[in-house]
């Protein structure tokens, strides 16, 4: 009879692990699922904010090798607002966008062989 009781104990112990186990297992696997959602949608915030850093870089790219280089003024507003601030290197600053034209049209009058032609550095967020 003791033989019975304790196979029946080591049964019901057996059942009772198996199916905790078999709770736990379920339950970590909705957790799983869950970060595996919660992950996607972070990569697909990553890649949504990638492609725009990729089009600010190519948009800049475009400003300085086309824009500044060709002196296409015209053009200015696409990167510049009309009431912009240029803080220029001898330390004197400028408001707005007709003003900064003029100057840097006037550095092309000593310096006609201005341009940039590379960024060695590419900086985005």
């Amino acid at each position: 009879m003791k033989a019975i009781n304790k196979t029946i104990q080591v049964a019901l112990i057996t059942v009772l692990m198996l199916g905790a186990s078999t709770f736990a297992t379920a339950q970590s696997k909705s957790d799983y699922k869950q970060e595996v959602k919660e992950l996607k949608s972070q990569l697909e915030e990553i890649a949504k904010a990638n492609e725009i850093i990729a089009q600010n870089l190519k948009t800049f790219d475009e400003l300085d090798f086309e824009v500044f280089t060709n002196e296409e003024w015209t053009r200015l507003h696409e990167s510049h607002t009309e009431d912009i601030l240029v803080h220029w290197p001898d330390g004197h600053t400028t408001k707005g966008i007709k003003k900064h034209i003029e100057d840097l049209s006037a550095m092309f009058v000593y310096a006609p062989d201005t341009r940039i032609e590379e960024h060695p550095l590419r900086i985005a967020s």
